[in-house]
């Protein structure tokens, strides 16, 4: 069978034979695409976990646009150092924590998250000092090395003297537990750091900006190309069906994977079996800068 199928990769042969519907689930399932980007931040990502504890350590501030594959790679990176339980000692231990800033710079909101992912019980009227005082106990028994705070363009969202003690905070929990921190969110994130300029010189940022339409892009669709179970190649690194796309998508990775997705199930179930350039220009999909003001009517 996988003479018959040329186009697709191995776990794609093995479904074609699959129906419509599994097909499709696999699909949307998605899978993880280490494009250059992707590997480069896990790859330093790498380096700040192995660090050795120093009074100031190195940080990262990931910055990307929305749906840009942000994310994607701390969740990967993330599966990647998943909690042990370390049995001789009875302690569970989590090289690697990751939390979502809370919607405004709220101190306590943040630490409540924090001892939510440890699954640690807490008292509900426990104070900042408190709270604060008990992540630093649990990341020295869990040997937490690294915190991962994503969405931390929400920071901007409060006053100005909120923003800073959220800073400040974030800082003390730094060099207090010696962990290295990974801040990720949108262009808003560079406003919440430089401001301050010790924030600034902590957190070396790291970019993932808008694709554009070239070799490595055109790549990326033979990657998605190769496991998507499609009966009939689609040839999506083709220089018009590439720019179809890459348009369509405004360069964003989220909305390219999803528009491929959707044109493949559209495959699927129109029984064309491949994705041609005549539907991905006429696929019912709202591209990312129409969906702020989109209203069904």
């Amino acid at each position: 069978m996988g003479n018959s199928y040329p186009h697709l990769g191995e776990n794609a042969t093995a479904l074609i034979a699959s129906s419509d519907e599994e097909r499709i689930n696999a699909i949307r399932q998605g899978t993880w695409l280490g494009y250059k980007d992707a590997r480069r931040i896990l790859a330093r990502m790498e380096e700040l976990l192995s660090y050795p504890r120093i009074t100031r350590m190195p940080n990262m501030l990931l910055v990307a646009p929305s749906f840009n594959g942000k994310t994607s790679i701390l969740r990967r990176f993330i599966s990647q150092h998943l909690p042990d339980l370390d049995a001789a000692n009875e302690v569970t231990i989590c090289p690697v924590l990751m939390v979502e800033a809370p919607p405004k710079p709220d101190i306590s909101d943040f630490y409540t998250r924090i001892l939510d992912q440890l699954m640690t019980p807490y008292k509900p009227t426990a104070s900042v000092v408190e709270k604060y005082s008990q992540i630093k106990k649990l990341f020295r028994q869990m040997d937490v090395k690294m915190l991962i705070v994503d969405e931390i363009h929400h920071l901007i969202a409060g006053s100005l003297n909120r923003q800073q003690e959220f800073r400040n905070a974030l800082k003390s929990l730094g060099n207090e537990t010696m962990v290295t921190i990974v801040a990720a969110g949108i262009e808003d994130a560079y406003n919440a750091f430089n401001t301050d300029p010790q924030m600034s010189s902590r957190f070396t940022p790291e970019e993932l900006p808008l694709w554009k339409a070239n070799n490595e892009f055109g790549s990326l669709l033979a990657t998605l190309e190769l496991r998507m179970p499609l009966k009939k190649p689609s040839n999506l690194k083709d220089a018009s069906t590439m720019l179809a796309i890459h348009t369509r998508s405004e360069g964003t990775l989220g909305d390219m994977c999803d528009l491929v997705k959707e044109l493949a199930v559209d495959a699927i179930r129109s029984k064309s079996e491949c994705i041609t350039l005549d539907r991905i220009n006429s696929l019912h999909w709202v591209p990312p800068s129409k969906r702020k003001q989109y209203r069904r009517n």
